[in-house]
C-alpha cells in the first residue's frame, strides 16, 4: 500500500501549499518524488520518532497540517506518550501513517509486527483511525484524513493472502465496502477490518463461494453504525457474524464491533492474530497460518455459522 499512499499524499500536498511531511528516516525508493515536489516542506526527522511527533505537534500548533510517517510499531508504540500528550490532548491536525500493519514485516520478528497499534490508539481522545482494505482503497482514506481538523492514523499493510476482488459498492462516509451479497435468506455476515477482508476474499475459491454470505470490509474507527445501513441490515437478518482482523483480539476493532452490534449478532466469531513465545518467523502468510487465520479456516467457519448448527470450535 506504500506506493498507493505516496501517490495519494503527493497529490494532496502539491495542492495544499501549507502542509508538511515528516519521515522517520524511511521511504527509500518511495518518497524521492515526494521530497522533490515538496522541497523544504519534506523533512527527514531521522530515527527519532518521539522527537518527530513533538516537532510535528509544534508545527501543527501554528495551523500547518502535518503528515508523519514511519513503520507501524515505531509510528505508534515508540512515541505513544507524545501522540497522547502533544497531539491528541490538543486535538491537532497531525496525520500519523504507519506502514506494515499486522504481520507485513513478518520475517523481522515480533518487534516489527503491528498487532496492537489500533488498540492503543483508539483509546486516545480525538483520534480517528483508518485501515484501508486494499491498495485501491488508500486514496479515499488519505483524502478523508486530509479533510479532518484533528489527529488521525493511517494503517498500511500487505496481505498475506491478497485478492483483487473488486467491491460491489462503497459507503464514502464510513469507507465501508460491500464485496459480496447473500443469495438467500439466513446465512452469515463476514466482516474484515482493513486488509483482514483479503483473507475472506481469498477464501471464495476454497469453498466460501458456496456459502450464503455477505462480505464487508470496514476501514474506519470510530464506527458509525448509524450510517452502516447495509452492514446492520445484514447482521440483523443473519444474526451470525464472522469478524476477521490481523490484530490482537484484545482492544481490536472486532471487540468494538461486537459491542456496537449488540443483540443483533446472536453469534459472533472473531478470527484474530495471536502471539506465543515459541513461535517461528516467516512471511505474513506464514504467521497467519500459525494462528489459523487462513482462507481455508474462514471458509470452514463461515459454512458452520451459515448452517446454524452452532458447532463453531
Amino acid at each position: 500500500m506504500r506506493v498507493a499512499f505516496t501517490e495519494a499524499v503527493d497529490s494532496i500536498l502539491v495542492r495544499d501549499a501549507r502542509a508538511m511531511f515528516f519521515s522517520g528516516d524511511l521511504g527509500f525508493q518511495a518518497f524521492e518524488g515526494l521530497a522533490a515536489h515538496l522541497g523544504p516542506r519534506f523533512i527527514n526527522a531521522g530515527v527519532a520518532e518521539q522527537n518527530m511527533i513533538g516537532v510535528a505537534a509544534g508545527v501543527a500548533l501554528t495551523g500547518i497540517p502535518v503528515w508523519v510517517y514511519s513503520i507501524a510499531p515505531f509510528a505508534t508504540l515508540r512515541c505513544l506518550e507524545q501522540i497522547r500528550n502533544d497531539v491528541c490532548l490538543h486535538d491537532l491536525p497531525v496525520r500519523i501513517v504507519g506502514n506494515g500493519g499486522g504481520y507485513t514485516y513478518g520475517i523481522m520478528g515480533s518487534t516489527h509486527h503491528a498487532l496492537e497499534d489500533l488498540a492503543v490508539l483508539k483509546a486516545l481522545p480525538n483520534m480517528q483511525l483508518f485501515f484501508p482494505c486494499s491498495n485501491n482503497h488508500v486514496a479515499a482514506a488519505v483524502e478523508t484524513m486530509h479533510g479532518l481538523g484533528g489527529p488521525s492514523y493511517l494503517r498500511l499493510a500487505i496481505s498475506g493472502f491478497p485478492s483483487d476482488a473488486p467491491p460491489l459498492s462503497e459507503n464514502s462516509q464510513t469507507l465501508t465496502r460491500v464485496y459480496r451479497r447473500r443469495t438467500a435468506a439466513g446465512g452469515v455476515t463476514i466482516i474484515g477490518a482493513g486488509h483482514g477482508v483479503q483473507i475472506a476474499l481469498s477464501a471464495l475459491a476454497l469453498g466460501l463461494d458456496a456459502v450464503n454470505a455477505d462480505i464487508f470490509g470496514i476501514a474506519r474507527f470510530p464506527l458509525r453504525m448509524d450510517l452502516e445501513e447495509d452492514l446492520v441490515r445484514s447482521v440483523s437478518e443473519t444474526g451470525r457474524v464472522l469478524f476477521i482482523e490481523e490484530h490482537y483480539a484484545a482492544g481490536g476493532i472486532g471487540e468494538s464491533m461486537r459491542l456496537a452490534l449488540g443483540a443483533r449478532a446472536r453469534e459472533f466469531v472473531l478470527l484474530a492474530a495471536e502471539y506465543s513465545r515459541d513461535q517461528k518467523y516467516g512471511s505474513a502468510a506464514f504467521h497467519l497460518r500459525q494462528c489459523g487465520m487462513t482462507p481455508e479456516r474462514v471458509a470452514e467457519l463461515a459454512a458452520v455459522l451459515a448452517s446454524g448448527s452452532g458447532a463453531v470450535a
